[in-house]
């Protein structure tokens, strides 16, 4: 559009705004997605033309204002929409292209799309581009680009959606199944790119000579620098480096093409120099660095900063090799733009905006440093502590906290990694075909990296270890703002006061957060997704808070959901927690709230207790009552309802304790919660039998909300209990795709049949249902 005659202070003037329209537009369309894109889209391009035609009659500085206006337009209207949930689960046998791959410590994460295949039970056809996530352990993975054809058990990938006062801003997920190899061997290679080919067998061999010459801790640490395999760090050594604010170091990030390149770039001019080649050595260099800087980030894992870096440093490299000076900020619009433009997922990507938010923060500083013996220092230290000011709304959102010791780390930590391990690392995979180099240049690198690592543990202790409390919109806009107005700042005076005005909206916002997500005399239930599991939260019209089941715990994503969703509604404490029965599905997430949050009371059946063999449930307990909580059995809540403000909450069953001849799920405690005119009935895995016998005993009575038993099982929600209850509003809590086919159809078509709105956790997310004793009202 602008081309090289436009001049290059238009080009540093008009680019940037350009970028920053379009990725603005694309971060917005993401939340937003609009139904009317392609007429963005044609709005966007009409103008577009109408100015390269007109332009001329416009003042140049003139058209950075519609052009970035234009760009927001366009990036709204082709922003990519969430895909669908995968609903495919079983065996099948498809062909696939391998998109990515990545290595870690203990075998290698491959992403495919499908080309062609079908489930081999049902004769099911498998979507074409539906995206697959396997793991290949004590196998060399495919190649990426590879097509190949695999045998594998399907099952859905597991997404949780819950209205949340923090939003979740993060860019469209790929959707897709979890693929599990069901053959011997897992995959069968079809055909794959020599270049392709050529690269993974060479990055394999790096990889494994790493693996062999040098100790695991400083093998993973020399593999993530060099081939991008960040998994292959260790757990517990990526959470001190995120800890300490270094995770770009530890990675193939924009610093290490930056390096790399430039280094490559400096060699060949220095070799050509000597020639009588008739051309600029220094054009000659960089025209060559173009093809080698494109090579390096393939060869480095291809992540998306760092292809970032490769086209910023490419199209500079351009710019030398024609004869122009680059214009960093036009050089990295431009980048941006190349990148996202055909993938405009990978803008929204956190590493993506981060690298850019990190690199504008840089190239927007000032060269007024004084000279003098301290000038470098002083300058890192500005540089430092800008980028830190410059990302923080987007860490703090994604990730929940700011390493503000990132600032000091960067300063101290960063030239040595840079200067000295990046430079051995590369060294040593460059050298490691011939053993007595590699060996000498593998024991500098094993003394730089301990020592790098030694540097990092040693920070930890001034790490705030406690997460900063998820903000809601207009915090996030506070965030963004006084980030925005500490960049432009240029005295301590402006900044304290920046600051001190951030803080006090901070509060103000805080305050309005508290009383909208801790409604006096309303009873808000909120029905999470948590998967296939259940986990409701109550807040009671007395301020208090209730929690029927807790989902599932350890590393299923549940945990970070629910414990997400306390923390957004700035909720320390749970009143009353009701365990419905000895289900991992329902009690699972107790281990990650004790010590968290704080339980006063915890309502329990106590089958588990007498009748597990492994003590687990009792060590659960006795963890909770260490940490003051307070346990509740049946016969001492049964027929006796609790009162909480003007509603109340009444256990129902079982009565007066559990039958120790029925199952887990039978003996469920089945919860009435009632606040004026309205009432929920929570009936966690009840079966036929304990339910007829539930009617039977006259306990139940009409309720306005049913939360449906067992997910929606078949064995659950009989024609007497809908008959006996009568609800409006039925909710189903269910794990996408989930193995055991929850819910039945027959169970949604007698609840619907009989009158009831059927809400499923499984096809839109969590439910909220708000009443003040009188009018419901739901929202998704």
């Amino acid at each position: 559009m602008f081309g090289f005659g436009t001049g290059l202070a238009l080009q540093s003037a008009v680019l940037p705004c350009i970028a920053t329209g379009w990725l603005a537009g694309l971060f917005l369309g993401a939340q937003w997605q609009p139904d009317w894109g392609p007429l963005l889209v044609g709005v966007g391009l009409a103008g577009a033309l109408f100015i390269v035609v007109h332009g001329q009659d416009l003042g140049a500085r003139l058209w950075a204002v519609p052009l970035a206006g234009l760009a927001f337009c366009c990036g709204l209207g082709v922003s990519p929409s969430r895909p669908p949930p995968c609903l495919m689960r079983g065996e099948a046998r498809l062909s696939a292209q391998v998109s990515s791959v990545r290595h870690g410590s203990d075998g290698s994460r491959v992403r495919m799309r499908v080309l062609r295949g079908r489930l081999l039970e049902s004769g099911q056809a498998v979507p074409t581009g539906l995206s697959l996530t396997g793991r290949f352990v004590g196998t060399a993975p495919p190649s990426p680009r590879s097509i190949v054809r695999v045998a594998a058990d399907l099952r859905p990938r597991t997404e949780l959606r819950n209205p949340s006062p923090h939003p979740n801003l993060s860019p469209p997920r790929r959707g897709g199944c979890w693929a599990h190899g069901i053959d011997r061997a897992p995959f069968e290679l079809v055909t794959v790119p020599s270049w392709a080919a050529h690269i993974d067998r060479a990055r394999a061999s790096v990889r494994a000579r790493m693996d062999d010459a040098l100790p695991p801790d400083v093998a993973g640490v020399a593999r993530a620098l060099v081939l991008g395999d960040g998994a292959a760090l260790g757990y517990e050594q990526r959470k001190t480096i995120a800890a300490v604010g270094l995770a770009h170091l530890f990675a193939v990030s924009g610093l290490h093409i930056a390096l790399v390149s430039g280094t490559l770039v400096r060699l060949m001019r220095g070799l050509l120099r000597g020639l009588a080649l008739g051309f600029d050595p220094r054009r000659l260099a960089a025209a060559m660095g173009i093809p080698l800087t494109l090579l390096h980030a393939l060869f480095a894992g291809g992540s998306p900063s760092a292809w970032r870096a490769a086209i910023t440093a490419a199209l500079a490299w351009s710019c030398v090799a024609i004869g122009r000076r680059p214009s960093a900020p036009a050089v990295t619009a431009s980048a941006a733009l190349l990148l996202s433009a055909p993938d405009p997922a990978m803008a929204l990507r956190p590493a993506f905006l981060l690298s850019i938010v990190a690199t504008a923060s840089i190239l927007s500083t000032a060269r007024d440093s004084p000279p003098g013996r301290w000038r470098r220092l002083r300058s890192s230290a500005v540089i430092s502590a800008r980028t830190l000011v410059a990302t923080t709304p987007m860490v703090w959102w994604w990730f929940g906290g700011v390493p503000l010791v990132g600032w000091l780390t960067n300063i101290v930590v960063l030239p040595f990694g840079s200067l000295l391990v990046i430079p051995l690392a590369h060294l040593f995979a460059l050298t490691a075909s011939m053993p007595e180099v590699a060996a000498r240049v593998g024991a500098g690198l094993t003394v730089a990296v301990h020592i790098l690592l030694s540097i990092c543990d040693a920070f930890v202790p001034l790490t705030l270890t406690r997460r900063l409390p998820p903000p809601d919109v207009a915090q996030g806009l506070v965030i963004v703002a006084a980030s925005v107005l500490l960049l432009l700042s240029r005295t301590w005076r402006q900044r304290v006061v920046v600051l001190a005005s951030a803080s006090l909206l901070w509060f103000a916002a805080d305050r309005l957060l508290l009383a909208r997500e801790q409604p006096q005399d309303l009873l808000r239930v909120s029905f999470v997704d948590v998967g296939q599991g259940d986990a409701t939260l109550i807040d009671l019209p007395d301020g208090r808070l209730a929690l029927v089941d807790t989902g599932q715990g350890g590393r299923h994503p549940a945990t970070r959901e629910l414990r997400g969703l306390l923390d957004a509604r700035r909720r320390s404490r749970i009143d009353v927690l009701v365990i419905t029965h000895g289900h991992p599905d329902h009690y699972g997430g107790l281990n990650d709230l004790i010590g968290e949050v704080q339980i006063g009371e915890i309502w329990l059946n106590g089958q588990l207790l007498t009748e597990e063999r492994d003590g687990a449930m009792a060590r659960l307990l006795s963890s909770a009552l260490d940490h003051g909580s307070k346990l509740r059995f049946a016969p001492e809540l049964c027929d006796k309802a609790q009162r909480f403000g003007g509603a109340e909450l009444e256990v129902l069953w079982p009565c007066a304790r559990y039958d120790a001849a029925r199952s887990l799920n039978d003996n469920s405690m089945a919860v009435r919660l009632v606040y004026g005119s309205r009432s929920f009935l929570f009936t966690g895995d009840l079966e036929r039998e304990a339910e007829h016998d539930l009617i039977a005993s006259g306990r139940i009575q009409p309720a306005d909300v049913l939360q449906v038993g067992h997910h929606g099982s078949r064995t659950s929600t009989s024609p007497e209990l809908v008959s006996a209850v009568r609800p409006s509003v039925a909710v189903i809590s269910c794990g996408a795709g989930n193995r055991y086919g929850h819910p039945s159809r027959t169970v949604v078509a007698r609840l619907t049949h009989a009158g009831a709105s059927v809400y499923r956790t499984d096809l839109r997310g969590g439910v909220i249902i708000t009443t003040d004793g009188d009018r419901l009202e739901i929202r998704r």
